[in-house]
């Protein structure tokens, strides 16, 4: 049975001038790290198969045990007919097929409004009235001018999903720029905002949001470091150790011999997610050892694998 769990923000996006997005958030319920698709197909068989208008940016991410991913589906239908189109969402393991979650699958309906109907043409063209519109178009331009430069309340969005944010301040008539930052917030949500919620700013003017992505640790250097001092050093880190199917030991036996750690995977250095799990390979050594340790894991990944 699949861990692997998804919820989307609405079954059903409205299109305004052909596109529109939405938030999935995808959940890793099992007892490690999974690799996880989130792909969009066509929910209506034909062939060949339509169109699924959606584009996902990073599809592919490794979803540590418990945590929740949020991806942003966008929808871009332009120039598709009017009416109610149908987009499967399927979130899958990276190491089976899209076939296998179908019954996961969550359908979402498009609605593509009907386009409006082109201006009939305007008879005549009296010169009395280029006139009169010509002084009634330099009204409007200064109405609009004023309305333009006006400013206006910037919306409060911190704390709300990207999309929804993102959605919102462009509705009010701000541009909107995004940038990435760990936080322990829920991922794919908004942290900071600049200018600050509730501020007055020039309409049209550029909103920056800053978005949640998971908190992160570096894989700390342990080579060489006996078993108990790496563990030491992991458990400083926020991750989670497990050994590899040919390490030697697990303790340190005696005065006279040393359990080495002699290999990680992922290598020194890599940023993990919190309580992230690495394997170690260990190996016995005089206890009077004091050289240099390559990463053995590194040189030859195939030997640093989870024990079975």
């Amino acid at each position: 049975m699949t861990t692997i769990t998804m919820t989307i923000s609405s079954p059903e996006v409205q299109l305004k001038d052909g596109k529109g997005s939405l938030t999935a958030s995808v959940t890793n319920g099992g007892a490690a790290s999974e690799r996880v698709v989130l792909g969009a197909f066509p929910a209506d068989g034909a062939t060949p198969p339509s169109k699924p208008y959606a584009t996902i940016p990073n599809p592919l991410r490794t979803i540590a045990a418990g945590l929740t991913e949020q991806y942003v589906v966008n929808f871009d239908a332009t120039g598709a007919p009017e009416g109610k189109h149908s987009v499967k969402l399927i979130a899958y393991s990276a190491d089976g097929a899209p076939e296998d979650y179908a019954d996961q699958a969550h359908i979402v309906t498009l609605v593509m409004p009907k386009p409006a109907e082109p201006p009939k043409p305007t008879p005549g063209f009296p010169w009395l009235w280029v006139i009169i519109g010509g002084v009634a178009l330099l009204a409007v331009i200064g109405v609009v001018v004023w309305f333009l430069l006006k400013d206006v309340t910037v919306p409060n969005v911190v704390g709300k999903p990207q999309a929804e944010a993102v959605q919102q301040l462009k509705d009010a008539g701000f541009a909107v720029t995004t940038s990435e930052t760990e936080n322990a917030a829920t991922t794919g949500t908004v942290v900071k905002q600049t200018p600050d919620g509730d501020k007055s700013a020039g309409r049209g003017s550029t909103v920056a949001l800053e978005i949640a992505t998971p908190v992160r640790t570096s894989v700390p250097d342990v080579l060489g470091m006996s078993i108990e001092n790496a563990r030491a050093a992991f458990t400083t880190a926020k991750i989670k150790l497990d050994f590899t199917q040919g390490s030697a030991c697990q303790t340190t036996p005696g005065f006279f011999q040393r359990c080495i750690v002699t290999g990680v995977n992922p290598d020194v250095g890599t940023r993990v997610n919190l309580n992230a799990l690495v394997l170690v390979r260990t190996e016995l050594r005089s206890n009077v050892f004091d050289g240099p340790v390559t990463n053995v894991c590194k040189l030859n990944p195939g030997v640093c694998v989870l024990n079975p």
